[in-house]
């Protein structure tokens, strides 16, 4: 079993600012009006996430279609957290 080693910390910390960033932009498309589109939103952030390459003791270990479904991810559940009552039509 793996323990909670300063690399994974440090990589939960760096998801989680690209979860706030998902964040502020489902919230700016919520408030013009517009639903927040978890694919839209995933693609967008997939390109925040270009130059995001975490790794464990000097491995990398995200590959382009892992930080895209990490970016699919996080955006899911930033549009479940700002349209309240999606969370069970298609975003995640």
């Amino acid at each position: 079993m793996f323990g909670t080693s300063p690399a994974i910390i440090l990589i939960l910390t760096e998801m989680g600012s690209y979860l706030q960033a998902a964040l502020k932009r489902a919230a700016l498309d919520a408030a013009s009006g517009v639903r927040p589109d978890p694919d839209a939103l995933g693609a967008w952030l997939f390109a925040e996430m270009a130059e995001w390459s975490p790794k464990i003791k000097g491995r990398p270990i995200a590959d382009p279609e892992t930080r895209r479904a990490a970016a699919r991810l996080l955006a899911g559940l930033a549009c479940n957290l700002i349209t309240p009552g999606a969370s069970n039509e298609r975003a995640a």
